[in-house]
């Protein structure tokens, strides 16, 4: 087996040097996933492989490929595959190029940038997250155009630089550019997540991201020296991690008993890194705490900030509180029978045989700035009876699984994009409504 696919991957190897459409003429879904899954997209790598992986892609399919880089190093695409009547509003299909980083020494059975299939499953970085998708819209996009379906709107492919840590230089910017403007949005779908469950979750709203620096400054000395605790910066920061992890309990005593499709009942916070000290026979002036926060959907965010303040400033003095990331708690997008673009969605799934179930998830996508751009938007993948392996070690997928998800997506694009023109409204707020309190 191995050999095999040393063979294929051989074949497919992406370089910066080359990437022409022979390349790919023959190429089948699961052989174009590998090869993406071998450019290694980590962030703040060098995306110009990817750009071209794609760019062969978009020839390949006879349909136009837009670049925009609105920070340098970071660009988005767009590929455009026509409707029968481009006055009508669009369909944007949203990905991310990046993913987080891996490598063999974190304890992947396989080299986590090859693509390696073994029995009936591919394995590496970006196989859920999120580039399997990004294939699917293709390849259900390229068998649509092959088998000549007539579609009324425009259809979007765009892929984003920067998703995972926080689309500063990616879907934020470019919201505000004539670009997205003359897209001509009507609604979006962007990344979903596995589910162990016989289902595949619609996300129709994301929890709020929230990322703090918390400092705590104190005198140096002599690792012989033996100051009162609360006057160290291991003491003060001890103390605002007391704090924020008995908020951290009572959270997660909700979790524990919340349905797994009720992640927007409780707020999570996770302490992600810490950094101090100089030697180890000095007493460090400054230790450094970075936490993760991601607010229920229905959280006061000015009283939330105001709380986290008080809990640090009764931790001691001379703490200082920064914040990394504070994004803005978006709308959520209508699930009934108002918005015809989950009427579409629906249908679908019914056509289909398959079970959708509209949820918020217990993480961030880049639906949120879409929701908060005044776009309805709804985060799915299909992975249905898949473990979550999202940034974990032998994240992997089933080929089934995958091959399944273009079948669906096949459906579900061309449900979208035939919704008659007088169905839907141009006021995009119709189809968002806020859920914070």
């Amino acid at each position: 087996m191995i050999g095999i696919v040393s063979i294929v991957l051989a074949v497919l190897q992406v370089s910066s040097a080359a990437c022409d459409t022979n390349k790919y003429a023959n190429s089948t879904p699961i052989e174009l996933l590998q090869a993406y899954v071998q450019i290694n997209t980590t962030t703040y790598n060098d995306l110009t492989p990817a750009v071209e992986f794609w760019t062969a892609l978009a020839e390949l399919a006879d349909v136009s490929i837009e670049t925009h880089e609105l920070v340098e190093g970071f660009p988005i695409l767009v590929l455009k595959w026509p409707g029968a009547d481009s006055s009508q509003q669009s369909i944007m299909l949203n990905s991310h190029m990046d993913v987080v980083p891996a490598s063999l020494e974190d304890g992947w059975t396989y080299d986590p940038f090859l693509g390696i299939i073994d029995n009936g499953i591919i394995y590496g970085r970006g196989t859920q997250d999120m580039k399997s998708v990004s294939i699917q819209y293709y390849s259900a996009l390229r068998r649509l155009k092959e088998n000549n379906v007539t579609l009324l709107r425009d259809v979007y492919m765009t892929l984003m630089p920067d998703e995972e840590v926080g689309a500063e230089s990616g879907m934020i910017p470019f919201l505000k550019t004539d670009a997205f403007a003359a897209m001509n949005v009507g609604v979006e779908l962007d990344e979903g997540t596995p589910y162990p469950l016989p289902m595949i979750a619609l996300f129709y709203q994301d929890k709020v991201v929230w990322q703090i620096q918390v400092d705590c400054h104190a005198v140096s000395g002599h690792g012989s020296s033996f100051p009162a605790t609360n006057n160290t910066a291991t003491g003060k920061c001890r103390n605002v991690v007391d704090r924020l992890f008995e908020f951290r309990d009572e959270q997660y005593e909700i979790a524990a008993t919340a349905l797994p499709t009720a992640a927007g009942g409780y707020t999570s916070l996770n302490l992600n890194k810490l950094n101090g000290g100089t030697a180890n026979n000095v007493v460090p002036s400054v230790v450094s705490l970075v936490f993760d926060i991601r607010l229920s959907t229905t959280l006061n965010e000015v009283q939330f900030d105001a709380q986290l303040r008080e809990w640090i400033s009764e931790a001691g003095d001379n703490i200082t509180l920064t914040y990394i990331l504070k994004n803005q708690q978006s709308p959520a997008t209508v699930v009934n029978s108002t918005n015809p673009y989950y009427v579409a969605i629906s249908e679908a799934a019914e056509e289909l045989g398959i079970t959708i179930l509209p949820t918020v998830p217990p993480g961030s996508t880049d639906a949120r700035h879409v929701r908060n751009a005044g776009y309805p938007a709804f985060g799915f993948s299909p992975m249905p009876n898949t473990e979550l392996l999202l940034h974990a070690v032998n994240e992997h997928l089933a080929v089934s699984v995958f091959n399944d998800g273009i079948d669906i997506y096949e459906e579900i694009i061309t449900r979208l994009a035939n919704i008659p023109a007088d169905s839907t409204t141009t006021d995009h707020s119709a189809y968002l409504y806020s859920t914070a309190t």
